[in-house]
This record gives C-alpha cells, structure tokens and sequence, in this order.
C-alpha cells in the first residue's frame, strides 16, 4: 500500500473501509464537490450558487442630488471572460488538457520519511500547473489572453439613485463585475457618500439649517427667504406677535428630504435662530425701549432690599488673553 501513492493516498483519508471498498473520491474532489454542490461530506448536499466577490465603488454626491434623484454612471475596470476564446483558453478545448502531475487537482499530496516506518505527509498545489489542474499546449495557447481565459475589461455602467436615499445607502448592479469561467459573474456595489451641505444638515428624514436675525425681527416677526435643494425660493414668515428667543428651534412642516421609498412625502426643515443683539444703544433708544417693556421690572428684586453698598463697578468686554 505504502508503494502505492493513490492506495496510500485513499488510506490516509478513509482507513482500512475505503481500500475494501474500492477506494474513496479524492482530497481535492471533495472539496470542489461540496464547494460546487456535488456530493460530498457523507451524503448529498444542496446545490449552492457560487459566485465572484463583487467590486465596490464609492460615489460622492450632493445633498441636493439625494433630494433630487440623480443618474451617475461609473467607469469599471473588470475581468471578464475572453471573447477569442470563450474562456477556454486555447483555440479549442483540446488545447487544454488535465495536469499530469497532479492528475488535475490543481494539489498534490506528498510523502516523507521522518523516522522508521513513520512518513510525514504534506500538501499543497501543484508546482507543475501552478495549482491550476490544467496545462495549456503552447502552440495552441488562445494569442488574445494568453492562456489566462479573462481578459481585462472597462466599462462604463449607470445607475440611478433614488430620492431620500440615506448615506451610506448602497446599490448593487448584477452581474456587471469581474469574471471567471464557470462560476457567475460578480456584481458591482456601489456605496453613496453624501458631501455636507453649507447651509443644510440632515437627521433622517428631516433638514436643519441655523438662521441669524437681529433683535429687532426676534421680536417684531421674522421675514427672510431661502433657496431650497430643488431650487424652490421659500419666504418664511412668523407669527405676528411672537416672540423668538435666542437658540429658540422652529419648524417649516413638509420641508425636508423625502423619504427613501416613499419619495412623495416629506420630513420637517427645523430653524435654529441665532439673535444678533447690537453692541450700544443710545440714550434715547434705552428710554424707548424702558417705555415699551416698562411692564417687566428692572433688575433683581432681591437687590433693591439692600440698603448699603460698599462698592460698585462697572462691566467691561471680556478679551481672552
């Protein structure tokens, strides 16, 4: 048996059973078989589909382009299967033939002696086909991919990305990545990255922008306009008689992204008002100003309660030094 390499091989994998019952499938066989959805592992398996790792592409775009909708197309450099040949690899199937140095396993099993009687046993792939299982006759060789069967390819492809579509949202086109023979195509996945916007930031469904007004509109009502991501001029008007106070956040209902899915509805565009409060007032001004609040009291109650002040001082600009 040890003179053997195949009844050696066959012993090695299924013991004393496998040589009575005529030996067993190979090494190399039952890993194809369960990777192809042969027969494998002590019973039948369920075909399984294998295919190629797909190619991943990111593309930046703008916030406007996810309002919007937009049409991108990508450049692709891929494998693909070559046309001269059809993959065979030569100018017709006999210029392929199985390796005979592996018996076309594409690895080979080998032995060594490390002690009286004891034989180590190692494998790898197979230095004379490159652990391909195959040799190509040379003069046969296919003159467009040289024997490779694939053949670098570019092309360009286009996809369509849907309205409201959340970064990092990614979009799969089947069968458009690279190629090897006998195993479907890969596909190409391409990841949106969403460049920030200078005006608008994105929570979901909903936009926020930040507005400064000054003192005068916080208390009269607001009255500006803005330009939004499909080019629509907005007036935004406020409540006559209310009041905004600083930081103070305000909703615009239905201005925002629409929804992935369901691009005919919209979220909220929420406005964080900044107020701008002037640096003096004149004296005049103060009393205007004292005439119409004189209803608000001045100052802390509690202060007007004590009687003596030893010190007082005036406020100065903070400078950080």
């Amino acid at each position: 048996m040890l003179s053997d390499r195949d009844k050696r091989e066959v012993y090695d994998r299924h013991g004393e059973e496998g040589l009575k019952g005529g030996g067993g499938p190979s090494g190399m066989d039952d890993i194809m078989n369960m990777f192809m959805g042969g027969r494998g592992g002590g019973g039948p398996q369920k075909k399984r589909q294998v295919r190629v790792k797909p190619i991943t592409r990111q593309v930046e775009v703008s916030l406007a382009d996810i309002y919007n909708g937009k049409t991108v197309e990508l450049d692709i450099d891929r494998q693909r299967i070559c046309s001269t040949c059809n993959g065979v690899g030569g100018t017709d199937s006999s210029a392929v033939q199985p390796c005979t140095g592996c018996k076309g396993r594409g690895m080979k099993t080998t032995m060594r002696q490390v002690g009286p009687g004891m034989y180590s046993q190692s494998t790898g792939p197979c230095e004379d086909c490159s652990g391909q299982g195959e040799m190509i006759d040379m003069a046969k060789r296919c003159k467009t991919c040289k024997g490779k069967k694939v053949k670098r390819d570019r092309k360009k492809l286009s996809l369509d990305i849907d309205k409201g579509s959340p970064n990092g949202e990614q979009f799969t086109i089947h069968g458009e990545g690279d190629c090897v023979p006998d195993v479907e195509p890969g596909d190409v996945v391409v990841v949106i990255k969403v460049r920030p916007n200078k005006i608008f930031s994105r929570k979901g469904g909903d936009l926020l922008m930040e507005k400064e007004i000054t003192l005068l509109d916080a208390l009269t009502g607001v009255n500006f306009t803005i330009m939004h991501l499909d080019g629509r001029i907005i007036r935004i008007q406020g409540e006559a008689g209310r009041v905004i106070k600083p930081n103070e956040i305000m909703t615009c209902e239905h201005l925002g992204m629409p929804f992935h899915k369901s691009p005919y509805k919209f979220g909220n565009l929420f406005i964080t008002f900044k107020i701008k409060f002037p640096d003096t007032i004149s004296q005049p001004q103060i009393s205007s100003i004292t005439d119409i609040l004189k209803g608000q009291k001045k100052g802390n109650a509690e202060q007007a309660e004590i009687s003596k002040v030893e010190e007082a001082v005036v406020l100065s600009k903070y400078h950080e030094a």
